[in-house]
């Protein structure tokens, strides 16, 4: 018998002999030098709690946009998901006798990041009703200024922690106190979406026979008089848009509808308080933004498998599964699994960045509840993605097969 056939010999003999908790449990995924790449896997049978496939659930993980779930999630916890960002427009200063405003046009803003987003193109035109109710009140003139008062937001802009490459393009667009049009123009993030308005606004409402002079009116005695309020869509159908499109922008600004008043650490502080006081452990959990854009964010699988199962017993489950989309027929997982028997039956939530390929989510059974929570995370791979979600869709085919 030569020497290496004895050394793998002995080696089997140690295998068979060892604690099933010292047994490497072959991946669940493979691919092209998949055993260079960091895997984690967990499938919960979510009728009896057993987890059917774990593999890696305790390893910390970049988990990119699958960290929407968690934002989600908090939402839900707080019980805002019918809540909704409220700006106010008001002029402050008194009209004479020749129908001018003699003070300012301001517009108090709060950080809603879905004012005239095409993500909602059906709301009525912001612009328009602020001049209509300009005109209402019989002003010609505006002596002073549009203002953003931004005091009731108190920090702006991109996450500290994003790479400079990403803020160029709109999904690095950043989260300020008055949001328009996705904050991006052309594929580009805007670096002052507020102007941006305040230039449309001022431009429709000289359409419609009122000039701004804007001369400086700072010290006034008159009291701010509402003119418009403006409320979003409820949180519930921002976060469907959050997670059926990935939408970075509209994520941030839900994590810091958790702190309305606070920065980015106040919202996160208030994450963790959520997440601990609903039982899980958020040890298992690092986390710098609410979309999932930097790679400093890190979660274990179980703690996103926890948090899923969390989420499915609650009694509005429903309405939280139903942010998912559907495989193979909605957003960015519209062509994962499509013309397969698990299109429309798996609801998942994808997160991409370079060498980072993750899904989180359900399997819904018959009733169009859940049965599994399901947690696939791969870092760290070099062969193409293409590869890994090849194997992630024969994993999951192998896995519900009979379902």
């Amino acid at each position: 018998m030569s020497f290496h056939t004895v050394c793998k010999y002995i080696i089997a003999l140690v295998a068979l002999a060892a604690p099933a908790s010292m047994v490497r449990a072959a991946a669940p995924l493979s691919f092209p030098r998949s055993n260079a790449a960091s895997i984690g896997v967990v499938v919960r049978d979510l009728t009896t709690g057993e987890d059917v496939v774990s593999y890696n659930a305790d390893k910390m993980l970049t988990p990119a946009s699958i960290l929407k779930c968690v934002t989600a999630a908090s939402v839900f916890l707080d019980q805002k998901e019918d809540s909704c960002f409220h700006t106010i427009f008001a002029t402050e200063g008194n009209v004479d006798a020749d129908s001018t405003l003699l003070g300012n046009l301001i517009i108090r803003a709060v950080g809603d990041p879905s004012m005239y987003s095409s993500s909602f193109p059906e709301l009525p035109s912001l612009t328009d009703s602020v001049a209509a109710r300009l005109k209402k009140r019989g002003i010609r003139t505006i002596a002073g200024s549009i203002e953003i008062d931004s005091v009731r937001f108190r920090e702006q802009g991109p996450g500290s922690k994003w790479e400079l490459e990403d803020l160029k393009w709109s999904y690095g667009a950043g989260l300020y106190p008055l949001n328009y049009k996705d904050n991006s123009v052309r594929d580009r993030s805007m670096s002052d979406p507020g102007e941006e308005f305040v230039i449309d606004l001022e431009e429709k409402l000289n359409a419609n026979g009122i000039q701004v002079v804007w001369e400086d009116y700072e010290q006034l005695e008159a009291p701010a008089d509402l003119l418009y309020n403006y409320y979003s869509p409820d949180s519930r159908q921002i976060l469907r848009v959050t997670l059926e499109k990935s939408h970075n922008l509209f994520a941030e600004g839900m994590l810091r509808f958790l702190s309305p008043r606070g920065m980015v650490k106040d919202a996160l502080a208030r994450e963790y308080t959520l997440l601990a006081d609903a039982g899980l452990d958020t040890e298992q959990l690092q986390a710098y933004d609410g979309s999932g854009l930097t790679r400093a964010n890190s979660l274990t699988p179980r703690f996103m498998t926890d948090m899923l199962s969390l989420m499915a017993y609650r009694p509005d489950a429903a309405n939280y599964v139903a942010l998912f989309p559907k495989v193979g027929e909605e957003g960015t997982v519209k062509k994962l699994l499509a013309n397969t028997p698990l299109a429309g039956r798996l609801v998942l939530k994808s997160g991409s960045m370079k060498g980072v390929y993750c899904y989180a989510g359900y399997m819904l059974g018959d009733s169009g509840l859940p049965t599994h929570a399901v947690v696939i995370m791969v870092n760290g791979f070099t062969c193409s993605r293409g590869a890994v979600k090849q194997a992630i869709e024969q994993f999951l085919l192998r896995q519900f097969k009979d379902r």
